[in-house]
């Protein structure tokens, strides 16, 4: 029997986040909310202690993907998210922006 590799996305978002738990359903709705939909979602939490993570994980969109680093700031998230991602382009984004715009 010959399997087909799975089909890689066109963009990769990378999104780094620590203790963003107020901020991130606004951000994921945003990504989720676009008309171009051929993307994976790489949240990459950086040891969040607030339920950033448990929320990234309770999440059902098949395009997420979560993972995590200890805590060794965005650089390393932003480089863990890139290592991972499988796109042909890679986008970035961060916890607090949405369509609305970056929120303070």
């Amino acid at each position: 029997m010959c399997r087909l590799a799975p089909r890689r996305p066109r963009v990769s978002v990378v999104l780094p986040v620590r203790k963003a738990v107020r901020r991130i359903r606004e951000s994921l709705d945003s990504l989720y909310a676009q008309t171009f939909t051929d993307f994976e979602i790489l949240a990459v939490d950086d040891g969040s202690s607030d339920g950033t993570a448990d929320l990234l994980r309770a999440e059902q969109d098949p395009r997420l993907r979560v993972l995590t680093t200890g805590g060794h700031g965005i650089v390393a998230a932003l480089n863990h998210g890139i290592a991972m991602a499988t796109g042909d382009l890679i986008a970035r984004q961060d916890a607090n922006d949405s369509s609305r715009g970056p929120t303070a």
